[in-house]
């Protein structure tokens, strides 16, 4: 006899709706009307999915996990919200801080943590805690730890809605509990309430008018009632067995998947930190996966075929009847669910479709950060900004000075503590606390860490000593035989890590040019490529790619994509919001900002993936000291304010060069003229600080260099200082010089990273060293000079211009 895929149900006490009051729901309608509904909230396409896989999951079972959290407002996220970032790590236990994301999105992804650390090495326990939204049914999480061959527990806290036993008072949650284990048939789930009847139960039955048991609870005045109402109105639902074991057991649940996972004791509700446990143990490590699932099944079927009691047709093993019902719908297609509540499930499809038509005209350039001026701020950018991978929330700019809190601090300091120290003192000789040596963590990494996460939209960032540092250990995750594909404009400390050191390690590499997709499409090697490179803005050509686009190719090939975003940092874009794996973004550049740090951030997407970084981190030594990351976030507070007045000058520079006589080219995406403008548009919010042009002379471009007073002359960029260099003798020279003329890039090349000094006094430095400049060569000097106002005038000419566009367009789409 097959073991079924189980999940215990409560013994259900409400009258059964009538026949003509259910419907029988299409599941790919079904599907198709969640996926609109949750995506109307705000979340991206990947959370959609989850969320939608774990109602389903319920629905199907008659769970009261499911749809009937749709209208209940349930899944609505608050401001703020952040996603879950992983705040402390060890070989087999995590903590996982929440940030007030959706509870179905935590424990989804300390769910896939515990396996994986279950799978390195036998155990893996992950808490969360800062979560105060719905987790969904608990079975649904332990069943994917049972089919990954792993014996699983996880138990949750909520707020106070049940009573100890011999108490009219509510002082536990429901605090569910969950349990799984591999068969040889496939995974066997428990999956019960320690209360009376689930929150939801109630909720469901107080919506359909009904009554309850009059056991299941009390009302606020302490009376027992059988309105379902009057128990969520202040009163209090029993324990499930109604006896102090099942109080005991809400009681173990509340302390270990509350107090232990750092969830709140008490005044849960106000304090919106609910927690949770997760538990994965790899039986393997106890002497043997398949015995293990072999004694499961034995066990099992002796419980079906013991000798029934007097009156007892079947055995039923826990959870039979709910796994029954999902495989009968599943084999009709249809699932039945109350035409009131498919009402609202329609009605909240509808609102994500009716925000879709509004939002269907493309977005203007007009609003295009670059085309900006200092004193017209673009409410694109809050838009574009609200928070990483498209999260609803603070704009990036207050994000950036209220990190997430995820260490603790007893005197409540306004600035992050420094923990400047190597080891740190244990418990006891045989009991380690959360930190022991700052190579494999330091409380001040961890805070930087974990900002960066959020802001990225990550699961986890790492940093490093160097951006290269960082890169390395992205190389890392290539085995030799194996192949890279990278663009054929990159950083050159970039380039000398993939012709220099991958060919030692057995890596093969081709560089390509990014901005033709096809390109990369040829360059991929199926079964060996696993390995994309990418920069957009490129350095120093300022070339664009469509990352999204490349990504999709990238991963059809089998291939993880790491994108270089140092010109542009999370602030102006997010790679991992346009499908990229890993992010990369040197804390040298924008986010120290000061030039007083060398380092370099990981940001990554798969907490397994994630979990390998890590390993490269603490094994290699890579990581970055504290005092630095101290520094870098120092920096990030005043980040968007930095790279705003950045940008601003440089599109005014950009727009200056443009029009000079001694220039041929530049290089800038804010321009329109640039030949990625509309790409880069789509993909960023701002053509970014940093710009390159062409004079058709090394010798003119060197006096340039030479003759700029408040361009300091150095490689680099992002500082406050502006910075000026020739790339093929500074960063870019340990490329070849025959291979930098076959990748167009030119030895009179000069590349500006502007700073935050005012704009007249750098274009007027500028003006007077070209001028030396053309002097230099035999040109004559007849070049106008600098008109600020002008400048400015002209970039909302170019602003009042695109508006107009973008009205006839709309115009156009109307008709």
């Amino acid at each position: 006899m097959p073991v079924m895929k189980a999940q215990s149900v409560q013994t259900s006490h409400l009258e059964p709706a009538s026949v003509s009051d259910t419907e029988a729901v299409p599941l790919s309608d079904l599907r198709g009307l969640l996926e609109q509904a949750i995506e109307s909230l705000g979340y991206t396409e990947k959370e959609v999915d989850v969320i939608v896989e774990a109602i389903m999951w319920s629905q199907l079972r008659g769970n009261s996990q499911g749809v009937i959290k749709i209208p209940s407002g349930a899944f609505a996220l608050p401001p703020g919200a952040g996603p879950a970032v992983v705040v402390q790590d060890s070989p087999g236990i995590a903590s996982i801080d929440g940030q007030q994301c959706l509870g179905m999105l935590a424990l989804h992804r300390a769910t896939k943590l515990a396996v994986a650390k279950a799978k390195q090495g036998g155990v893996g326990v992950v808490g969360v805690n800062n979560t105060a939204s719905t987790t969904g049914a608990l079975g649904h999480w332990v069943e994917q730890i049972a089919e990954a061959g792993m014996v699983g527990v996880i138990m949750c806290q909520s707020p106070e809605y049940v009573a100890p036993h011999g108490s009219t008072e509510a002082i536990f949650g429901t605090n569910p509990i969950a349990l799984g284990c591999p068969s040889d048939e496939g995974p066997f789930l428990i999956d019960l309430a320690t209360s009376a009847q689930s929150w939801y139960s109630l909720f469901e039955a107080k919506e359909k008018g009904e009554t309850v048991g009059g056991d299941i609870g009390y009302d606020a005045l302490g009376d027992p009632t059988t309105d379902p109402g009057k128990i969520l109105d202040g009163g209090a639902i029993r324990t499930f067995d109604r006896s102090y074991k099942g109080s005991a057991l809400a009681l173990m649940v509340e302390i270990l998947g509350g107090a232990l996972a750092g969830g709140a004791v008490e005044d849960k509700g106000a304090a919106r930190n609910w927690g949770s446990l997760v538990a994965a143990i790899d039986p393997a490590s106890l002497g043997g996966a398949a015995a293990f699932r072999a004694r499961v099944s034995t066990l099992l079927r002796r419980v079906k075929a013991a000798r029934p009691a007097s009156g007892v047709a079947e055995i039923r093993l826990p959870g039979e009847n709910s796994a029954q019902l999902a495989e009968r719908c599943r084999a009709a297609g249809v699932v039945p669910m109350s035409s009131r509540l498919y009402e609202q499930l329609r009605a909240a499809a509808a609102s994500e479709s009716g925000r879709r038509a509004s939002a269907a005209a493309p977005p203007s350039n007009a609003d295009h950060q670059t085309s900006v001026s200092p004193e017209q701020p673009s409410t694109s950018y809050a838009q574009q900004n609200g928070a990483a991978g498209g999260r609803p929330g603070y704009a990036m700019a207050t994000r950036l000075v209220h990190p997430p809190k995820v260490t603790s601090d007893p005197y409540g300091a306004v600035s992050p503590p420094l923990y400047q120290t190597a080891t740190f003192e244990q418990v006891s000789a045989v009991e380690c606390g959360p930190y022991d040596y700052s190579r494999s963590g330091n409380p001040t990494r961890t805070q930087l860490e974990a900002h960066i996460a959020q802001l990225e939209g990550a699961a986890r960032s790492f940093a490093f000593g160097s951006g290269m540092a960082a890169l390395s250990a992205v190389l890392r995750l290539v085995r030799s035989g194996e192949h890279v594909v990278a663009g054929d404009d990159i950083y050159g400390g970039t380039s000398r890590l993939l012709t220099r050191v991958a060919p030692d390690l057995g890596i093969s590499v081709s560089n390509v040019d990014t901005s033709d997709a096809q390109a990369l499409r040829e360059a991929m090697i199926p079964g060996k490529t696993k390995l994309v490179m990418l920069e957009s803005p490129t350095n120093p050509r300022m070339n664009i790619c469509d990352i999204a686009g490349l990504t999709a190719i990238a991963h059809e090939g089998g291939a993880l994509v790491v994108v270089d975003n140092s010109i542009l940092a999370p602030t102006f874009q997010q790679p991992l919001a346009l499908g990229a794996d890993i992010v990369m973004t040197s804390a040298t550049k924008f986010i120290a900002g000061h030039s007083d740090v060398t380092g370099g951030l990981l940001s990554v997407k798969d907490p397994q993936l994630a979990e390998r970084i890590y390993f490269y981190q603490n094994a290699e030594g890579s990581a970055l000291g504290p005092f630095d990351c101290w520094l870098a976030m120092r920096g990030l507070k005043t980040m968007a304010l930095r790279m705003e007045r950045q940008a601003a000058t440089a599109a005014l520079i950009a727009n200056w060069l443009q029009a000079h006589p001694l220039v041929r080219k530049v290089n800038y995406p804010g321009l329109p003229s640039h030949p990625g403008h509309a790409l880069h548009a789509a993909q960023a919010s701002s053509g970014g600080s940093l710009l390159s042009f062409e004079t058709g002379s090394v010798e003119a471009s060197r006096v340039i260099a030479e003759e700029a007073e408040l361009f300091k002359i150095t490689v680099s960029f992002g500082s406050c200082s502006s910075l000026i260099s020739l790339p093929c003798y500074m960063s870019h020279a340990s490329i070849p010089a025959a291979l930098r003329a076959a990748r167009g890039l030119p030895d009179d090349l000069v590349r500006i990273s502007v700073g935050i000094e005012d704009p007249t006094d750098l274009l007027s430095d500028l003006d007077r060293a070209m001028r030396k400049a053309m002097e230099k060569i035999g040109m004559e000097a007849a070049v106008p000079g600098i008109d600020l106002h002008e400048a400015q005038t002209g970039t909302q000419r170019e602003r009042q211009l695109l508006q107009r566009i973008a009205e006839l367009e709309a115009q156009l789409q109307q008709t």
